[in-house]
């Protein structure tokens, strides 16, 4: 994790030298490498803070399929103990039964 933040850093700082530099450069063929080069290292930098959205949306995708199972099958186990001649009596257990969807 450490070596990404330096990465970010380095590449934060490279950029704001590289835009600090552009003012400095005459020549339109100079100017069109630096702003060449600044895209490139923009995209860089974009592609980053994608891929850590990424991993966070696909986490919170998982822990959304995840956590409603654990859910229904702590209150199947607790049902079904409280519910052992066989047959559903509690209106509770039958209606909490007819909920159990673990889909989206």
């Amino acid at each position: 994790m450490k070596k990404n933040e330096e990465i970010k850093d380095l590449l934060e700082m490279q950029i704001k030298t590289d835009i600090l530099k552009l003012s400095t450069l005459e020549g339109s063929e100079e100017k069109s490498t630096a702003i060449d080069d600044l895209v490139k290292l923009h995209r860089l930098k974009i592609e980053e803070e994608s891929r850590k959205d990424r991993y966070f949306r696909l986490g919170v995708e998982a822990a959304a399929i995840i956590l409603p199972l654990i859910f229904y099958g702590i209150w199947l186990r607790k049902g079904f103990k409280f519910e052992e001649t066989g047959t559903f009596t509690s209106t509770t257990f039958r209606n909490l039964f007819n909920r159990f969807r673990p889909t989206r």
